[in-house]
């Protein structure tokens, strides 16, 4: 993937820095002179997150840096402390700026590219797809995710601060998240994340996206028909019976008062009846509350008996792992005041001196035991589950009869304020009932089509779970293809060896061999000797002269192993002090080994990565070599050879 930077721009509070970068950039000299910030600020236009020094933190402005990818030269500028960055690429009519948020990828900043962070960008103006990884490796049902150009560059960019502390995040103990990453980021590159395993990947995550919305839906539609209080199509044909037959009914009812009415006369008031109906309403009201204490009293005790049980099996198991250790225990003498123990009768406890009758539940007992208490618990949560659902059915009930009663007594009210002629009064209080109840029907009509919604839901809920599990055994099917061979591990196995012993790092031989684990990639370096089971790798490394080279050269490794299988790792190495912990007068051999590889990789397998070194003295390629470099002096407080900010006098 190329990633040749061309020029890095520091703006400071009196005036601008401009570092051009060749094939080889090589940054040398004095502490305190800002060799280690060229490389910080590089990656801080890259979305990084920096610590400045107390001379940058007094000076630094702003930064800007010039990357020339597959398809564009790509201008970042980033003010301090800004969390987005404006991109510039193109010229003339296809110039294009573009303010990007430099990590944090907050929806798409580019109208159809998907482009939403830096990342993205710099992807999609090298003509490449990010690669996409799932989230955990654990969970089927895990979201995919993008790498990133952050995760690329822990290969790319050996930071100083962690140069000799952390092995890519791959050693054990370091952050989950950034393991995990940094294992992606190798399956990347060594081919184990092929096309096939990204596309069926991408497609498992689309369907598991139309599956979740599914469901989402099957969740909403029983909400609404939770809430009227009706779960399913044949209750609504059931209710919008009842309801249809409680209007004939009614209508009968008005026929034959109004059929009678020369015939007697109607005694009976309506607010009179509406009284009686509104008074058992309130009874009901009475019932459904009394009913739903009951509930709850029970489901009270219920939740309280499951709360012992477990407690009591917590107690149960604690108890049999004490005697199971203190059983064999010899007590000599008193565990609390020292005193020697008197000789006891071997049926007698040998501390207490009571009757040690307590027997030791056997195994088989104890899982009896085990498996009884799990079947109460689940018997409980069982019969909880099914009190809440009746306290949510009483409540709706009780929902259903309010409404009803609120509606009786404005109508009550209403007959007592007209109160119209005992018949009148009755037809027109029949006729409310009936029209409301006709009301009812109609919208139970418009619920009908939800029940068969959610059937049709559910039946694409099937295929679409169906297709989800033909597609994960078909990813796990081309994932263990893709990791069957092991042709390009076994090259980085042997890149690793070779540049190690290039660079001459004390304790390694020609005879040793190479571990590299697919489960972590952590490498590990033994003898041949079946006998020796010593092994090297990086955190037995006791030297941090041998953990910086060790780590060098994994590196130097990787990229090699990227050129040949053409793999999408930026074409960039930026070291940050190789030799921080070498002496170069006392390890001289190393120094020059270490850079002679160097030089010789930048003019042969490596010469189209780009390498950016940071150190305290300067290695000069042979003579003759021929190599692209440009190589920069730096002291403090020196005009002849400036530091990264040349006018500041400060420590």
């Amino acid at each position: 993937m190329k990633f040749r930077l061309r020029s890095l721009a520091l703006q400071f509070r009196r005036e601008e820095v401009t570092l051009p970068f060749h094939n080889v950039t090589y940054f040398w000299g004095q502490m305190g002179a800002g060799k280690s910030s060229i490389a910080k600020m590089i990656d801080y236009c890259l979305g990084g997150n920096v610590e400045l020094s107390p001379a940058m933190q007094s000076e630094f402005v702003g930064a800007r840096l010039e990357v020339e990818l597959n398809n564009a030269v790509l201008s970042i500028e980033r003010e301090r402390d800004a969390d987005n960055v404006l991109a510039s690429w193109g010229t003339g009519d296809d110039a294009h700026q573009l303010i990007i948020p430099s990590r944090r990828a907050g929806g798409e900043v580019l109208p159809g590219t998907e482009v939403e962070n830096l990342s993205d960008l710099v992807f999609y103006l090298s003509g490449l797809k990010p690669p996409r990884v799932r989230k955990s490796k654990k969970k089927a049902d895990s979201d995919i995710e993008r790498l990133s150009l952050r995760d690329l560059l822990w290969y790319c960019y050996l930071d100083q601060d962690e140069i000799d502390s952390s092995f890519f995040y791959l050693q054990r103990g370091a952050d989950t998240f950034k393991q995990l990453k940094s294992r992606d980021v190798l399956r990347y590159v060594i081919g184990f994340h092929d096309e096939r395993v990204a596309e069926i990947e991408a497609e498992l995550d689309r369907v598991r996206g139309e599956r979740l919305g599914i469901a989402a839906t099957m969740e909403s539609l029983r909400n609404a028909l939770k809430q009227v209080g009706i779960e399913t199509e044949l209750e609504i044909g059931r209710r919008r019976e009842e309801l249809v037959y409680r209007a004939e009914v009614i209508g009968r009812n008005v026929l034959q008062m109004r059929a009678s009415q020369g015939q007697q006369s109607t005694t009976a008031h309506a607010a009179d009846e509406l009284r009686s109906t509104a008074i058992t309403l309130s009874e009901q009201l009475a019932d459904n509350e009394q009913a739903q204490f009951e509930v709850r009293q029970k489901a009270e005790q219920d939740k309280r008996h499951l709360h012992e049980l477990e407690t009591l099996a917590v107690k149960f198991k604690r108890s049999l792992s004490a005697r199971a250790v203190l059983g064999g225990v010899k007590f000599e003498a008193c565990p609390r005041c020292t005193q020697l123990l008197p000789d006891r009768d071997t049926h007698l406890c040998h501390v207490c001196g009571q009757v040690d009758d307590i027997e030791i539940v056997a195994g088989a007992e104890e899982a009896i035991i085990d498996k009884d208490l799990k079947a109460r618990t689940s018997e409980l949560r069982d019969v909880i589950t099914r009190h809440d659902a009746a306290l949510e059915t009483l409540t709706r009930e009780r929902s259903a009869i309010a409404v009803r009663k609120n509606v009786i007594e404005r109508e009550r009210n209403e007959a007592m304020a007209e109160y119209d002629s005992a018949f009148l009064s009755n037809v027109i209080s029949l006729e409310r009932e009936r029209a409301a109840v006709l009301q009812e029907v109609e919208g139970l009509a418009s619920l009908e089509r939800f029940p068969r919604l959610l059937d049709l839901q559910a039946q694409l809920l099937g295929q679409a779970y169906e297709r989800e599990a033909l597609l994960r055994v078909s990813w796990k099917e081309a994932k263990a293809a893709a990791e069957e061979d092991d042709t390009n591990l076994d090259l980085l196995k042997g890149y690793f060896l070779e540049y190690l012993l290039r660079a001459k790092v004390p304790g390694i031989s020609a005879t040793d061999e190479v571990e590299i684990p697919k489960t972590d990639f952590f490498p590990i370096i033994r003898g041949n000797d079946a006998q020796d089971e010593t092994e090297t790798s990086f955190t037995t490394l006791s030297s941090g002269g041998k953990k910086t080279l060790f780590k060098c050269c994994f590196a130097i490794a990787i990229h090699r192993l990227a050129v040949q299988l053409e793999a999408p790792l930026l074409e960039m190495l930026i070291i940050d002090s190789p030799m921080k912990n070498i002496s170069e007068r006392e390890n001289r051999e190393q120094f020059d080994s270490f850079y002679d590889m160097i030089y010789e990789l930048s003019v042969g397998e490596l010469s189209q990565t780009q390498i950016i070194l940071i150190d305290k003295e300067f290695a000069p390629p042979p003579a003759g070599s021929g190599i692209d470099i440009i190589s920069r002096h730096m002291k403090p407080n020196d005009p002849e050879n400036p530091p990264l900010i040349p006018y500041y006098r400060g420590n």
